[in-house]
């Protein structure tokens, strides 16, 4: 099914969800992580905001392919947050 369906937009348009769990692709992963100390020295800090981007893309990944393998979820859906 194509992400923006009719059939999708009929299926979710009065969904309402609340507890949809942490933001990481906009407030990050690794600082939630690792001490506060550690980003006191500027080279560890530059590395680990490059560090930063590839993990939440291999976390992303990582989702995709649970929707994939499970037959009941549609694999474009991006609305479940595990």
């Amino acid at each position: 099914m194509p992400i923006d369906s009719l059939y999708s937009k009929i299926r979710y348009a009065k969904e309402s969800r609340i507890n949809m769990g942490y933001d990481y692709k906009s407030n990050g992963l690794i600082d939630k992580w690792l001490s506060p100390r550690i980003y006191m020295v500027p080279g560890i800090k530059g590395f680990l905001d490059k560090v930063d981007p590839i993990l939440i893309g291999m976390i992303d990944s990582i989702k995709r392919v649970q929707n994939y393998w499970n037959f009941t979820i549609d694999k474009n859906d991006n609305r479940r947050n595990f």
